[in-house]
């Protein structure tokens, strides 16, 4: 092992320890990206098939006031995942260019090209996942005025489950109250909004859903 590193040139160690260091940071960043987007609200994607293909992302920005300033999901070239992919497989690729006898400028600008191209497909892939989330979280607010039942209790200040009707569809949905009281399951609630963090905001009422 020492004597391959030993046998490396100093571009090449460089493109090896550039290639170790940012693999490591953008696995991370990955599976950081899945895990922040996986959410809890089990069945948007049955309410996306029970509403039809008509559902779409200008619709959401202009009937549901979640969008903000009315602007959708825009791409973004360049962003922290972007330049983690681009410093990834440029390294990687250059390490194996020079491996390969490729001189060093050659390497370089071919590194370079499949560093954009990463660049380009992790910008898009991004673009395409926000995209789905803003889908899931604007079909949460066809729930708001629906009745539904506490599944999981609601904690003070915290987050529980609720069961309740969303497009046509029974849902077990996270749930937090407008008045930060604690709910035990089987509390009779309203949908009143949606959180930013892909939860309704429910409110005691005193009759059951249905009603």
């Amino acid at each position: 092992m020492e004597a391959w590193w030993q046998g490396l040139s100093l571009l090449n160690k460089a493109f090896f320890l550039m290639a170790m260091g940012f693999s490591t940071l953008f696995l991370w960043q990955v599976i950081s990206m899945f895990l922040g987007m996986g959410g809890d609200s089990h069945c948007l994607d049955q309410m996306d098939a029970h509403s039809g293909a008509d559902f779409h992302h200008g619709d959401a920005q202009t009937d549901h006031p979640h969008s903000g300033d009315g602007g959708g999901v825009t791409f973004s070239l360049v962003s922290i995942r972007s330049v983690l992919a681009f410093g990834t497989l440029f390294s990687w690729a250059g390490t194996l260019y020079l491996a390969t006898g490729t001189s060093a400028p050659m390497a370089v600008l071919f590194s370079a090209m499949w560093g954009l191209a990463a660049m380009v497909g992790v910008s898009y892939l991004v673009y395409c996942l926000l995209g789905m989330q803003e889908t899931g979280t604007a079909s949460l607010w066809s729930a708001v005025g629906e009745k539904g039942v506490v599944y999981m209790n609601v904690p003070e200040n915290g987050m529980g489950k609720i069961r309740v009707m969303v497009k046509g569809v029974i849902c077990f949905v996270n749930a937090r109250t407008t008045t930060n009281e604690a709910l035990p399951a089987g509390t009779p609630v309203r949908v009143v909004g949606v959180t930013g963090d892909n939860a309704l905001q429910i409110e005691r009422t005193n009759s059951p859903a249905g009603e």
